[in-house]
């Protein structure tokens, strides 16, 4: 029956790209409101908040987003991506609407609402990840994973263009407009998203559904509710390439993290700019971001169907976007203008995202089925980066000059490079390619994993 339902698809448009997409949007909202706080900050919009205390702030989102990595991703496992990502929706986008509420009432309530928007957002990831799995067929998988993903990127660079000029009407005003999108969001994918293909109606009546079954990886969505394991799940913390994925994950991370919540104040100290008379500025290096993202998923994709092995390619990715980003980084500390400056920045952080099209598409590769496992682990470890960057980066300038040095800001991208080199040098020797949801049947080890459909 699976057949002949089959032959109805073919493999053109469908319901993955639509359910994609819902990802990439909601993705967009998710980093817009994790970046409209650095903007409001640099702005100095909130008079109960001291200009020391912004790496503070900064820093408690991620203490909130590293608690909910684990659980999301066990969610998202045994109940559905669906659920998790509407749950996890809904509870960011409570605590980001009572931001400029809690600001009125001091520090200690900003810290609180940050932490408790940072609960929420930790769940997304995990949940995509689990959406990948089952949605998205082998082929695919780089691009559509790093498509949904460069949401993070859009989000940023509609934060910049956007929100800025909110904040001149008023500061509450950001935080109402993204809030109210987050929940249009929600009704919409309640009515069109699914967890996975086969327990999506529309999906499975246009026969998309066996073909998807037919080209991933992952076996099916029940078998993976049905699973009986630890919400770490110890086989994997085993695997040296598991741990390959979580170093080159915090490499990653430090650099991108401190850049989204700093590339405001680097720009407004260093060049002087009025953020809401220079949102272009401020989102073209965004734009880049989102380019590299796009870039090196298709890149990835043509490279493995040409024959290269998968954990080739990841390696290559990774390390290339390592490197390169280190170098754009240093030259646009010294740059002498604004607009070069952006440049540079917008070259490093489109080589930085190479780096995910590595350690982060490798999780799926791995664990088609514990994907939303894996991605809570390394997402939990890879938000240390998060919370020791921010207090780290204002220890930096406040000690070699302020944020109006050219020199403390090349400490600042320097810090960020050695960290992501030396993460990429551990991903590679540690990365792989081997299905660590099954057992590797005889003769197949020294078999190329491209060649062979792996099912759980």
């Amino acid at each position: 029956m699976a057949r002949e339902v089959e032959t109805c698809y073919h493999g053109g448009f469908g319901w993955r790209y639509i359910v994609c997409l819902l990802m990439f949007v909601i993705v967009v909202v998710c980093y817009a409101d994790r970046t409209n706080i650095g903007i409001v900050l640099a702005q100095d919009e909130f008079a109960a908040i001291g200009p020391n205390d912004k790496g503070t702030v900064l820093s408690a989102f991620f203490v909130g987003y590293m608690f909910t990595q684990i659980p999301g991703g066990h969610l998202a496992r045994t109940r559905g991506a669906k659920k998790t990502l509407l749950l996890a929706a809904v509870v960011w986008t409570v605590f980001d609407v009572l931001t400029p509420f809690a600001a009125r009432l001091g520090l200690v309530p900003l810290i609180i609402a940050r932490i408790g928007m940072g609960l929420g957002e930790g769940m997304t990831f995990p949940a995509q990840h689990a959406l990948t799995s089952f949605w998205v067929p082998t082929h695919e998988r780089a691009f559509l994973t790093m498509f949904m993903t460069s949401g993070q990127d859009m989000g940023s660079v509609l934060a910049n263009t956007v929100s800025p000029h909110l904040i001149e009407i008023n500061a509450w005003l950001v935080f109402v407009c993204w809030g109210s999108l987050a929940f249009l969001w929600c009704i919409v994918f309640t009515g069109l998203g699914g967890s996975a293909p086969e327990v999506h109606g529309p999906c499975c009546r246009s026969g998309e559904a066996a073909w998807i079954q037919a080209h991933r990886q992952a076996g099916p969505f029940e078998d993976a509710r049905r699973a009986r394991e630890a919400m770490v799940p110890r086989r994997l913390l085993r695997q040296p390439c598991v741990w390959g994925i979580f170093i080159g994950h915090i490499g990653a991370n430090y650099a991108w993290y401190v850049m989204l919540s700093w590339m405001p104040s680097y720009f407004e100290g260093v060049f002087g700019l009025r953020l809401a008379d220079n949102t272009l500025t401020l989102a073209g290096p965004y734009i880049g971001c989102w380019l590299g993202s796009l870039t090196s998923g298709k890149l990835g994709d043509v490279l493995v169907s040409r024959g290269f092995r998968t954990r080739h390619v990841r390696k290559l990715l990774q390390v290339t976007g390592a490197l390169l980003s280190t170098a754009a980084f240093q030259l646009a500390a010294y740059s002498t203008t604004h607009g070069v400056a952006a440049v540079w920045v917008s070259i490093a952080l489109a080589f930085g995202r190479f780096q995910a099209a590595g350690y982060w598409v490798n999780m799926i590769d791995i664990c088609p089925l514990s994907a939303a496992s894996i991605m809570g682990m390394s997402n939990t470890i890879a938000t240390i980066p998060g919370i020791v960057g921010q207090p780290l980066t204002q220890a930096i300038l406040d000690w070699a000059g302020g944020a109006h040095s050219e020199r403390a800001w090349s400490i600042v991208f320097g810090v960020g490079g050695v960290v992501s080199i030396c993460a990429a040098a551990a991903f590679t020797a540690l990365a792989d390619d081997v299905n660590l949801d099954r057992p590797p049947t005889e003769g197949e080890e020294h078999m190329d994993s491209n060649l062979i459909p792996a099912r759980a």
